[in-house]
């Protein structure tokens, strides 16, 4: 789908694509198709969706190493992942959207009856083989999506899309990898959910141009009851993270962290969250791959579930600047970090204040616009604005509202940001006595890189599964500048010795070196103040900051009160 591609041949990719897949699900696969399916170039698939990627890989590997005519093995393998063939009652993945919405786990369900439905009032008619099947078979509902692209009814494939494939096909690859002998229908599985992740985009996309939109936004007002049930209708394609209370065995309070919600009464909004919200799209741990003595293979992102994550202002904010360091820094993105980054999508969830520990508006992130719903909690009563009408039709059943987010304008705390325009400056600032005094108070734990929405520092550890054993797995840990064994080397030198060393690094870095990089007016830092919470020995970055900003202006010969 690039963007120097027609109109007119991406409809007819696409079209040709849902065709494909449809193909794989109808019936058994014919040598011919097979012929053609391994004489393909896997070196040139190349695809902007993570999972799509891992399929054609997979697609590669099984051609690679499968028997010269794998027709019966394949035909074994479709009739034992499909057909229950010689297997137990139910254990197999049937191919139908009855089977897994509805209760009874049985074939000709309410979903059979509105893709009927939807079928007669289109005209749709099915021929062929496919008059063997019922209208919610998988490769049905993919001929129909063909058919809609056809039609050049975006709104309509949209609602088509999301009522009856996404609800119900990642669960489906699941059970085909499940019960799989072979790679062949698990990839194959993957290029079905990556290409229908990335439509969904595309359609969406196509719906928010077109004159279907009727207005840049639309504000909702609902109850929270209400707003609940939208939650639950989010939650069969998504993931919902939000703030929410965790109790912590032998903490002194109970700490505010994002989790998964299933109702408006999960989400914390009464003060800062400890923790940000970089943990569920930059995890603590990643697994990058996983080796034997004679085998690399790289990890996979196993739930295919989008994100839709609630942040702040700040947080938005945040984000924008990982993505910066992880996407936008060099040649090209970083793999483990992108496949989850590109799953997310934004809710603004308004301030309820500024908080103690918030300086925000001095960091130039009080304000955010990359987001495509705003939520406002009030009492019993929920307000919504939507920006990307694709979202819409969940609030059909709403009221219209005037409702706009509102932004934190002013913080107790102020912050003056040191103003380092040249060299000599930075020079000036790298110098100066006043790192030394963190010395004596910093206790190097790290701590408040951990709660950091923008630190993005790790190490790469590689874990051996038992001390006779060849085989374990490399993982990517968070890491901090803070800690004193960080610039340790193997010959046991560090590039800075002290903890105030490693505070002038960090704060410099937030300050300056992240704006100099990439070019960005605002510092790195987006005063979320998490770290003056974190902070064993209460050190106050805020204060830090205005401190820097007065010995700096000392030395170049200011006043230092500037």
């Amino acid at each position: 789908m690039a963007n120097n591609t027609s109109l007119a041949a991406l409809t007819a990719a696409r079209i040709k694509y849902y065709h494909f897949l449809a193909r794989m699900y109808e019936k058994e696969l014919s040598a011919e198709l097979i012929a053609k399916l391994k004489e393909l170039d896997y070196n040139q698939a190349e695809s902007d969706n993570s999972t799509m990627r891992e399929g054609y890989a997979e697609l590669k590997s099984f051609f690679e190493t499968c028997v010269e005519n794998p027709e019966d093995e394949l035909a074994a393998d479709y009739a034992k992942i499909f057909l229950s063939a010689g297997e137990a009652e139910g254990n197999a993945a049937f191919p139908y959207e009855s089977v897994y919405t509805s209760k009874e786990k049985l074939i000709m369900q309410d979903a059979w009856e509105k893709v009927r439905d939807f079928y007669k009032n289109k005209g749709v008619v099915l021929k062929g083989a496919d008059a063997d099947i019922k209208e919610d078979h998988i490769s049905s509902e993919l001929a129909c999506m063909a058919y809609l692209c056809e039609t050049g009814a975006a709104d309509e494939a949209l609602a088509f899309l999301n009522e009856h494939l996404l609800n119900w096909v990642e669960t489906f690859a699941g059970d085909i990898a499940k019960h799989a002998r072979t790679k062949f229908y698990p990839a194959a599985a993957k290029l079905m959910l990556g290409f229908l992740q990335m439509e969904k985009k595309y359609l969406e996309s196509v719906v928010n141009a077109s004159g279907e939109k009727e207005a840049e936004t639309k504000s909702f007002k609902l109850s929270a009851a209400d707003m609940d049930e939208v939650i639950a209708e989010w939650k069969k394609t998504y993931k919902v993270y939000a703030p929410a209370l965790f109790s912590q065995r032998g903490a002194k309070k109970e700490i505010v962290r994002y989790r998964e919600i299933r109702s408006t009464a999960d989400i914390y909004n009464s003060r800062a969250s400890d923790f940000s919200a970089k943990e569920v799209y930059y995890p603590i741990m990643q697994t990058m791959l996983f080796f034997t003595e004679t085998d690399v293979i790289e990890s996979q992102v196993r739930d295919n579930k989008e994100i839709l994550l609630l942040l702040h202002p700040c947080d938005i904010n945040a984000m924008e600047k990982l993505d910066n360091i992880f996407i936008n820094n060099g040649a090209g993105a970083d793999l483990y970090y992108s496949r989850l980054r590109e799953k997310v999508r934004i809710v603004l969830l308004e301030c309820k204040e500024s908080y103690d520990s918030c300086f925000c508006v001095s960091m130039g992130s009080n304000i955010a616009e990359n987001y495509e719903m705003a939520l406002r909690l009030d009492g019993d009563d929920v307000y919504v604005q939507v920006k990307e009408q694709a979202w819409t039709p969940y609030f059909l059943k709403a009221q219209l509202s005037d409702f706009v987010p509102r932004f934190i304008m002013e913080n107790a705390r102020k912050v003056s940001v040191p103003n380092i325009l040249d060299i000599e400056t930075l020079k000036i600032a790298g110098k100066l006595p006043y790192w030394e005094k963190h010395n004596d108070n910093c206790i190097s734990c790290g701590g408040c890189n951990t709660v950091c929405p923008t630190c993005s520092c790790f190490d790469t550890k590689d874990i051996i599964y038992s001390e006779t054993s060849r085989e374990g797995e490399r993982r990517r840990i968070w890491s901090s500048c803070m800690l004193d064994t960080f610039t340790l080397t193997a010959g046991g030198t560090r590039a800075r010795e002290t903890a105030g060393a490693n505070m002038r690094y960090k704060s410099l870095h937030k300050v300056y070196d992240y704006q100099k990089r990439f070019g960005e007016e605002k510092p790195m830092c987006v005063g979320c103040g998490r770290c003056i919470i974190r902070c064993p020995k209460e050190i106050d970055f805020s204060d830090i900051l205005n401190e820097f900003s007065h010995e700096l202006e000392k030395a170049k010969g200011g006043n230092g009160n500037e």
